[in-house]
């Protein structure tokens, strides 16, 4: 976890997507050929700028990464963010990048998604229709902080038979904006259900600011370390085909200070997923003084 959560060997290289009539951006080692390739979907009211930092780790591992910008506004369609991981995939996965010094192995390909854009990674995932795009054959989800959007969401989860990862608050894992539990009881494949101890979806966003220039991206630098130790490890084994990786699938293996949830026995949430919405906190048995 503590190497996984720094930088990788790999020198990066980032190019802007428009240049292929996307908008978005990608990130990729300097060079490689057939490298796996990865899709992010961003939160919604997000773009690909608020995970710069996230897509050159991932980039710095060995992954080409790729975000597409679509579906970014305040009536952003998951099915159309869906049509667009897979769009962009299957771009990389036809185009040398680099000037020709990196290509994709087509049979290496994952989806990471964070919220509103975790729905999007697992309904790409599925065999579904999606807006005309073929589904492509992925190897491993990540979805971060998923947050519930349309009815055809959970139907297609039960549709995703590559391996799963799936990561929330301790204390999110079922609520107004959260749906992880829910999310990882549908999914078809083997999944593994993480939490973190403290921080929450919008933790993960990054900010540009003057502090950006020296190294601070605004989002929450703690929870960013463990997001991209347990999900670059869950990408080198499952998509990558790294054995070293393997325990970052396997859910009796505790990473760091991540939880595993115990999908057959899940814990029993304090507090109801609307009161939990207003703040609302487990209240303190009080014990008398005798």
């Amino acid at each position: 976890m503590t190497e996984l959560s720094r930088r990788g060997p790999h020198k990066v290289l980032r190019g802007d997507l428009g240049i292929v009539g996307m908008r978005g951006q990608v990130f990729t080692p300097a060079t490689g050929r057939r490298l796996p390739a990865i899709a992010l979907g961003h939160a919604w009211l997000a773009d690909s700028r608020r995970y710069r930092d996230l897509l050159y780790h991932f980039a710095s591992w060995g992954f080409v990464t790729v975000a597409p910008d679509g579906n970014s506004g305040v009536l952003a369609s998951d099915t159309g963010l869906a049509a667009d991981l897979r769009g962009a995939l299957g771009l990389v996965s036809r185009v040398p990048l680099g000037l020709g010094a990196v290509t994709v192995d087509p049979d290496r390909l994952g989806l990471v998604g964070h919220g509103f854009g975790a729905a999007a990674a697992v309904l790409a995932a599925s065999g579904q229709q999606v807006q005309g795009q073929p589904a492509p054959d992925v190897s491993g989800v990540a979805a971060l902080f998923p947050a519930p959007t349309t009815s055809v969401l959970l139907p297609a989860a039960g549709l995703v038979t590559a391996p799963g990862l799936v990561v929330a608050g301790a204390g999110e894992l079922r609520t107004v904006d959260s749906n992880a539990l829910t999310l990882a009881g549908a999914y078809a494949g083997d999944v593994v259900l993480r939490t973190v101890p403290k921080g929450n979806a919008k933790d993960l966003l990054e900010r540009r600011t003057v502090k950006s220039l020296i190294g601070f991206n605004g989002s929450d630098r703690a929870l960013h370390g463990l997001i991209r130790a347990a999900t670059t490890g869950f990408l080198l084994h499952t998509v990558a085909g790294d054995p070293e990786y393997q325990a970052f699938t396997d859910p009796s293996v505790t990473l760091g200070k991540l939880g595993v949830v115990d999908l057959d026995d899940p814990p029993v949430q304090a507090v109801d997923p609307v009161s939990h919405l207003f703040g609302a906190r487990p209240r303190k048995r009080r014990t008398r003084k005798r």
